[in-house]
């Protein structure tokens, strides 16, 4: 009994279409993971903008109007924190042993501090903004990348200048949204 015959060369026996069939089936299985699991879920951020620059023009209106619950609205709040941002990151791991609630509350705290320092040292000024940069490295945490060290160039009262206003910004899915009024 014969199990394998050819055709112009190659062979056309059952081993063939087993071969044939399931390359083809693990071709549609490496297709299916690369369309649901290829790229992280963005988080939902809110507010949140479409570029950086749009963030940081509503910080600097906000900052102008002295507005202090639209400029805590623009940074990650407790519930985004906690369900979004804490499990991503590394101190997050069982092994640490480190609580959200400890960080959360010293986040919160410095925060409310900085942003009180800003509103004391830059509220009130009206700043055009020129162009955002980061001076610090950007972190990939899978369903986020938090971007260091935000440098504002902008025009204000005292002409051209290159200020850090705030801390750090996160972004998710294409959307943006500050991270920390804490600047370090």
């Amino acid at each position: 009994m014969r199990d394998s015959r050819t055709r112009a060369g190659r062979p056309t026996g059952p081993g063939f279409f087993v071969r044939r069939l399931c390359g083809a089936a693990a071709l549609s299985l490496i297709a299916a993971g690369a369309a649901c699991g290829g790229a992280p879920v963005a988080i939902p951020l809110e507010p949140s903008f479409p570029t950086r620059d749009a963030v940081v023009e509503t910080f600097l209106k906000a900052l102008a109007a002295r507005d202090v619950p639209a400029l805590q609205s623009l940074a990650v709040g407790e519930t985004e924190f906690r369900k979004y941002i804490w499990p991503s990151l590394p101190a997050s791991a069982e092994q640490v042993g480190m609580p959200d609630d400890y960080v959360w509350r010293d986040t919160a705290m410095r925060n409310a501090g900085f942003l009180a320092q800003l509103l004391s040292d830059h509220g009130g000024f009206e700043y055009r903004l020129v162009a955002v940069s980061f001076a610090g490295d950007t972190t990939d945490y899978g369903p986020f990348r938090v971007h260091r060290k935000t440098s504002l160039d902008v025009r204000g009262p005292a002409g051209a200048e290159t200020l850090r206003l705030f801390g750090s910004m996160v972004e998710s899915g294409g959307r943006w949204k500050i991270y920390s009024f804490v600047v370090d």
